[in-house]
């Protein structure tokens, strides 16, 4: 139980470094199902993780095999070390006793050597099935996308994909081979039993009958206190990154100390959960303790009333049987004690569930298409809502650009210019409509491959300047880098780096002002040679010279490229070729010399 004490602990712990909103299954707090859904929720959790551990049948059935095999060896066993003790009581000399105790170490040896082959197994095992889901996991959110992601808290889908996905160790290291392992090396014990003493082995087959009936009064509510836990570490990673991101403000408006105790609200729910997990963890092995405990009782009983009845029972044979009760409760011991993993992986399973359920729910992507050249773009009464929105973001929005044209996106905050532009990258599909690119049907994201994009957060990895310039062509050659970084005049600053394009920058761009992380999000836009760019506010929040050296940096991009711009900006709009504005979701040209209020 210690370990089991550690691991919860530990992810306790661990969540508070990571960085988090509860998805709305988590956060509603409407009615209950009814039971007849929970049941059916649960069957289908169970036959989720089952098909997972298909995945892995033989490195599983290789690790039973040798943990059955070690089982075995325990009769041996405890038949040499009865013996040995049996000669010992007798008198026999030192040098008689050295043969029955080599065998003994032998055999203890061989136990060991068994017992290390199935935990690596099952340990390479769990490793494979956590390694293809958190695959699956994030491509699935690759697929979701933007969209779907700013529903969810950030540090509820890390948590699933990171600590959710953890728990499918303890279920497949450790609960899958106990579990067929106190089915079988009980009943391959209780044989020798019956053969050496008829009612020791009905006293342990009775016993071990009850092991399944306690255990299963004890899963239930195991079950419950398992998915309320993982519900509050979701509930806890969210509330702390939320109150970590909003620091500075929390500080400047003076509720840092009130939202500390939100923190501290929080924790002590998920702390509460904890403990109902491990108070049904300790009672799930007290109650096989007692059975054990009380087997051995009976069983020492019923072998001293057969001594003292001359009823013909060695002192070997009482031997055996009382070295042979452990053994035969040591894998349903250690059933009680993993019980709590399988627990722990299906209340899991609801937020891995939550992503692949949303994606599989997604039509397929068309085929991916590349551009030869410049594209002609047209939507057509297209709509777009999003899930819960109080009005849709684009509402019957039609329009035209040329092949090779400059368009500028000017409207309100809101408006729906970014919409237009996650349309045209695939993070969003229209709800009505259609968009055609070339004069052909814009399905999804197909168009990725020849698309160059810049938003108004440009993301800077860790890593070198140039390796960030290269992130949407990562074998450009030097030279390439080197004229990208010029024309978006990236090299006014890295030549005055250290290390000039070879500098490193932290995670976020940090060491970078916001107009250089602009110009380097434009240098990759244009190393990327794509036929299509679009831009979201590319000057935004930049001071006069900032903004200068971007907007020379767009000019040198336009060439022989289609290219969207969404912006407030009215030198952008000076530079643009035509100028749409988008008004609650509608799209309407302006005039030639309007004025861009």
């Amino acid at each position: 139980m210690a370990g089991g004490f550690d691991r919860v602990a530990a992810a306790g712990y661990r969540s508070l470094a990571m960085v988090d909103v509860v998805p709305p299954s988590v956060a509603g707090s409407g009615e209950a199902p009814p039971l007849s859904v929970l049941r059916a929720q649960e069957r289908r959790r169970r036959r989720w993780l089952t098909d997972r551990a298909r995945a892995v049948r033989l490195p599983l059935a290789l690790a039973v095999a040798a943990g059955f095999a070690a089982g075995l060896l325990a009769v041996a066993q405890a038949w040499v070390l009865a013996r040995l003790i049996a000669d010992a009581v007798a008198g026999d000399a030192v040098d008689r006793l050295l043969p029955a105790a080599g065998l003994a170490v032998l055999v203890f040896a061989a136990r060991a050597g068994l017992t290390v082959a199935a935990e690596v197994l099952a340990t390479t095992a769990a490793s494979r099935v956590k390694r293809a889901l958190r695959a699956e996991l994030v491509a699935a959110l690759g697929r979701l996308g933007p969209s779907w992601l700013k529903t969810r808290r950030s540090g509820a889908v890390a948590a699933t994909v990171i600590e959710q996905v953890e728990t499918l160790d303890g279920f497949v290291a450790r609960y899958l081979p106990v579990q067929a392992l106190a089915a079988a090396v009980p009943v391959a014990l209780l044989v020798p039993a019956f053969m050496v003493d008829a009612g020791a082995g009905w006293i342990l087959l009775a016993a071990g009958a009850l092991v399944p009936v306690a255990m299963a009064l004890v899963g239930m509510r195991t079950a419950v206190a398992a998915r309320r836990q993982m519900t509050g570490l979701q509930r806890m990673s969210g509330v702390f990154l939320d109150r970590l991101q909003g620091l500075t403000t929390l500080k400047l408006f003076g509720a840092a100390e009130r939202e500390l105790d939100r923190i501290r609200e929080v924790a002590d729910g998920y702390r509460g959960a904890t403990m109902a997990v491990l108070r049904l963890a300790f009672l799930s092995s007290t109650v096989l303790e007692l059975l054990a405990v009380g087997s051995l009782a009976l069983v020492a009983g019923r072998v001293a009333s057969s001594a003292l009845g001359g009823g013909g029972v060695s002192l070997q044979a009482a031997l055996f049987l009382l070295i042979l009760v452990p053994e035969m409760f040591q894998p349903l011991r250690r059933l009680g004690q993993h019980y709590h993993d399988r627990a722990a992986a299906l209340g899991a399973t609801e937020g891995m569930l939550e992503i692949l359920d949303a994606v599989a729910a997604l039509p397929a992507d068309g085929a991916a298409w590349r551009l030869a050249e410049a594209p002609a773009i047209a939507f057509d009464r297209v709509g777009l809502a999003y899930p819960g929105g109080r009005r849709p973001a684009l509402d019957g929005a039609s329009f035209r650009v040329a092949a090779g044209e400059t368009v500028a996106l000017v409207g309100e905050s809101g408006a729906g210019k970014s919409s237009i532009l996650a349309i045209l990258l695939g993070s969003e599909r229209p709800t009505s409509g259609t968009v055609t690119v070339d004069g052909r049907l814009l399905d999804g994201p197909a168009l990725r491959a020849s698309i160059a994009w810049a938003g108004q957060n440009p993301r800077i990895v860790a890593g070198t300047l140039a390796d960030n310039l290269r992130l949407g062509h990562p074998d450009a050659p030097d030279d390439a880098v080197r004229a990208a970084a010029e024309t978006c005049r990236v090299g006014d600053f890295a030549d005055r780096l250290p290390q000039g394009l070879a500098t490193v920058v932290g995670e976020g761009g940090r060491g970078l002002s916001g107009g250089e992380a602009r110009r380097v999000a434009l240098a990759r836009a244009l190393l990327r040679d794509a036929p299509l760019v679009l831009l979201d506010e590319p000057t935004a929040n930049l001071d006069g010279d900032s903004e200068a050296a971007v907007l020379d940096a767009i000019d040198r991009i336009r060439a022989g490229r289609t290219v969207l711009i969404a912006t407030h900006s009215e030198a952008v709009i000076r530079r643009a070729d035509r100028v749409l504005r988008v008004e609650s979701g509608r799209v309407l040209a302006l005039p030639e010399g309007a004025a861009v209020d």
